[in-house]
C-alpha cells in the first residue's frame, strides 16, 4: 500500500477501504479494524518501497474473509499502486517457512505448482496427485527420486 495513504488514522482508513474493496463480503456484525500500524515505525529513505501497513482485525473470521477474498480477487489496487494482502505471521513461522525457498525455486524451475499449507508445509501437486513436506529435506528427497518422464502440469 502506498506510503501516507492511509492518513492519520489507519484503522479507520482499512475499515473503510476493506469495505469497498470488497463489497460482496458478508463482515460479521463485529467487523472492526481494532489497530493498524507501519513497520517500522519511521518512514524509509526516499525510493524505498512502501513500508508494510499491519492490521489486527477484531473478529478471526473478517480477516480470514479478507484473505480469502484478496485471493480471488487477485488484482487489488488503490490508486494506480498495486496492494498485496498476506497474513501476518510469527518470526519464527517465517523462518520456519523460509527454509523452503531454494526447492520452491527448482520447484518452479520445473513447473511444478507448489503452495505452502499453514503452519509450513510444502504441498506441491505433480500430475492429479497432491503431496505434503514438512521439511525441506523431504521436498529433496522426492524430488531426487521423482521420475523424469512425468509430465509437468
Amino acid at each position: 500500500m502506498p506510503e501516507r495513504a492511509e492518513g492519520s488514522d489507519p484503522a479507520t482508513f482499512l475499515e473503510g477501504w476493506f469495505k469497498s474493496v470488497f463489497p460482496n463480503a458478508a463482515f460479521s456484525p463485529a467487523y472492526t479494524v481494532e489497530r493498524a500500524h507501519r513497520v517500522p515505525a519511521r518512514p524509509l529513505p526516499p525510493g524505498a518501497p512502501p513500508r508494510p501497513l499491519l492490521a489486527r482485525m477484531l473478529n478471526w473470521r473478517d480477516r480470514d474473509l479478507i484473505l480469502a477474498q484478496a485471493r480471488i480477487t487477485q488484482n487489488i489496487k488503490l490508486g494506480s499502486a498495486n496492494v498485496s494482502l498476506y497474513p501476518d505471521f510469527s518470526a519464527d513461522l517465517q523462518k520456519r517457512r523460509a527454509t523452503f525457498v531454494s526447492i520452491k525455486r527448482r520447484l518452479r524451475d520445473l513447473n511444478l505448482k507448489y503452495s505452502m499449507a499453514y503452519p509450513a508445509r510444502l504441498r506441491v501437486v505433480d500430475g492429479d496427485r497432491s503431496l505434503f513436506f514438512s521439511n525441506p529435506a523431504e521436498a529433496e528427497d522426492w524430488l531426487l527420486r521423482r521420475p523424469r518422464s512425468s509430465p509437468p502440469k
